[in-house]
């Protein structure tokens, strides 16, 4: 039977789709090294400080923490549980995140709302990361904005530990499946990509 798309939210007129995290899943080859969902909770979002993950080089970082609330997590109609209660009841934890990359030769911050969420057949845990705005204060200013999405899934592999990871995509461009990019990665504490919180 095929799987309903997990992430989407409807009202009339209205359609906001992210079938992100479980047909990412489904795209990936069997693998046990995978980190299930409460793995990669354990790994990011143990502490209340947080963590950065470094890709391959240091020029592309995502700082994911369980405890900072931005201006969409603390609005009354989104609130701090918004991925679970409104676009996938499988997440297992969520927070806020900022992303930075140089782009041009200059460097580019992307914030917004994070969450891992865990595939229900495989267990395979996937953190799905959505740019917010100020403005995000209740679902329709949410819908009509378009916004960057991307994902990350983390393998314990032979050679060391690698990330899966999507471009940053604008969300209504969204078609099939995101490409995933396989590159090393490193964990650091706390947020090493900027002191500014997001959004």
């Amino acid at each position: 039977m095929p799987r309903q798309n997990p992430l989407s939210i409807s009202r009339p007129g209205s359609r906001l789709a992210l079938a992100v995290a479980l047909t990412a899943l489904q795209a990936l080859t069997a693998s046990a090294g995978v980190l299930s969902g409460r793995e990669f909770q354990n790994l990011i979002a143990g502490g209340p400080e947080g963590t950065t993950i470094v890709f391959q080089g240091g020029t592309d970082k995502i700082f994911y923490s369980p405890s900072l609330k931005n201006r969409l997590r603390q609005s009354s109609e989104l609130g701090p549980e918004f991925l679970k209660q409104k676009i996938l009841q499988s997440t297992v934890t969520e927070g806020t995140f900022i992303g930075a990359t140089i782009e041009g030769g200059k460097w580019r911050t992307i914030s917004g709302i994070a969450g891992i969420a865990t595939d229900a057949d495989s267990g395979h845990g996937i953190l799905t990361l959505l740019q917010t705005f100020p403005e995000d204060t209740s679902i329709k200013a949410f819908q009509k904005r378009d916004r960057l999405y991307a994902v990350v899934i983390v393998e314990d592999a032979p050679g060391g530990v690698v990330c899966r990871r999507s471009q940053w995509e604008h969300l209504f461009a969204l078609k099939g499946e995101p490409r995933l990019t396989t590159v090393p990665c490193d964990f650091t504490v706390g947020n090493a990509v900027t002191p500014t919180a997001p959004r």
